[in-house]
């Protein structure tokens, strides 16, 4: 599957205050290097000093994942060397579309280790919806929609205020995490078409389009069969909603395979 966590990390990384606010009521002070000592590439999702000098860590997962408070307690670890003076606060924020069902802890001996875990789809959106940052808007996305029509109306009064370039790139920014939510991403399609711009999707440049076609490549050279590819074209179609042409072309695909793929789903 084609992970569209980039655009969320980059999001949540400018620190959006409001939401901060709202998933540990606590403010954000100032944002830290996310880089943790000693192990190469590894990187926090999100580190904030908060106001009373908490270290707050967050980590975003779109899928549940077993494993993940043995992930945990190694960022803890790693944080801990980092701030050897800070107490820590530790948040994996669910974002995906099934069911939040990993465990958030972990106990073993005399180990006892444990973290927040939080459903984005908790929050009300309303709350973000008030916040005079966009990006906090953004995210209501992702959050518990009670009524579709204000959130898309809101939501493109303020993408008019801006000029052409912010337009594109919070459009972009919105439909990519609108993918994590089917329902309300076709409307936002249709509601920003009609009243905000035209929307292009420059496929020889998205960043996510080009992460998947080098995953499906990849996928494709491990299994040494083309299904790896397939299973690649078949998500960008129906999650990215990509045109089978562009697909089949980067790919290297024929069409008639994927519709015959696309048949068989």
């Amino acid at each position: 599957m084609v992970k569209i966590d980039i655009t969320l990390r980059s999001v949540i990384s400018k620190l959006p205050h409001k939401f901060i606010e709202i998933l540990i009521d606590k403010k954000g002070k100032k944002l830290l290097d996310t880089a943790l000592p000693n192990v190469k590439d590894k990187r926090a999702d999100l580190l904030v000093e908060l106001e009373d000098d908490f270290i707050f860590h967050l980590e975003i997962q779109s899928q549940n994942e077993k494993e993940m408070p043995i992930r945990m307690l190694e960022y803890y670890l790693l944080i801990r060397q980092k701030f050897k003076t800070n107490k820590i606060m530790q948040m994996v924020l669910y974002v995906g579309k099934d069911n939040l069902t990993m465990p958030n802890h972990l106990k073993e001996n005399s180990l006892d280790f444990k973290y927040i875990q939080k459903d984005i789809r908790e929050i009300n959106c309303k709350e973000l919806l008030v916040s005079d940052d966009l990006d906090d808007k953004i995210l209501a996305v992702l959050c518990n929609i009670e009524n579709e029509n204000i959130y898309l109306n809101t939501i493109t009064k303020e993408l008019l205020k801006l000029n052409d370039k912010e337009k594109k790139d919070y459009i972009k920014k919105l439909l990519s995490l609108s993918r994590y939510r089917p329902k309300i991403n076709e409307k936002l399609i249709h509601k920003i078409k009609e009243e905000v711009m035209p929307i292009v999707i420059d496929l020889k440049n998205d960043p996510y389009f080009i992460q998947g076609i080098q995953t499906g490549k990849e996928k494709g050279k491990i299994e040494g069969k083309i299904e790896g590819k397939i299973e690649s074209a078949i998500t960008f179609i129906k999650d990215f909603n990509l045109p089978i042409e562009e697909v089949s072309k980067r790919l290297h695909i024929p069409v008639e395979t994927i519709k015959e793929a696309l048949k068989n789903k």
